[in-house]
């Protein structure tokens, strides 16, 4: 398949009186959005800053697994956590920097480099992450069954 020149992701955000906003997607469906509880939301809502840093985790392994996937190589688990930095600056508030850290376990110690060279294209070729204003790290460890490497 031929990638095209250019997409176009969409969604719907819509608030009734004084229900709850909704956020509208054309996968899950239509899910509760709001405020972050740091800035009086309530939280089981989705907020915008964890939606920002979900985007950037998840971009960045469906972006570490197409490469993945072309090579054949059989990855057992891979575990993700993100972080994202808000801090009050000149202009606002904004995100500062957002850290990634990535374990991932493999069968075969003979894989491991081939799988952190994954992880330095995944950082380098994530559209989500690359689309940022502040710096986005992605550190990937890898385990083989279990131990450390």
């Amino acid at each position: 398949m031929k990638p095209k020149k250019s997409y176009l992701f969409k969604n719907t955000v819509f608030k009734n009186g004084n229900e709850s906003a909704k956020t509208v997607f054309s996968g899950p469906g239509e899910m509760e959005v709001g405020p972050a509880p740091e800035f009086e939301g309530r939280p089981e809502a989705l907020n915008p800053e964890e939606m920002f840093v979900a985007a950037i985790n998840s971009c960045l392994m469906t972006t570490f697994f197409y490469f993945v996937r072309r090579s054949g190589i059989e990855i057992l688990s891979y575990h993700s956590n993100a972080e994202g930095k808000v801090e009050k600056t000149q202009d606002g508030f904004r995100f500062t920097n957002v850290e990634v850290s990535v374990k991932v376990q493999l069968k075969d110690e003979k894989f491991a480099e081939q799988i952190r060279k994954f992880g330095n294209l995944a950082e380098k070729y994530c559209l989500v992450s690359r689309s940022t204003a502040c710096p986005v790290r992605y550190r990937l460890e890898t385990q083989v069954k279990n131990s450390s490497k």
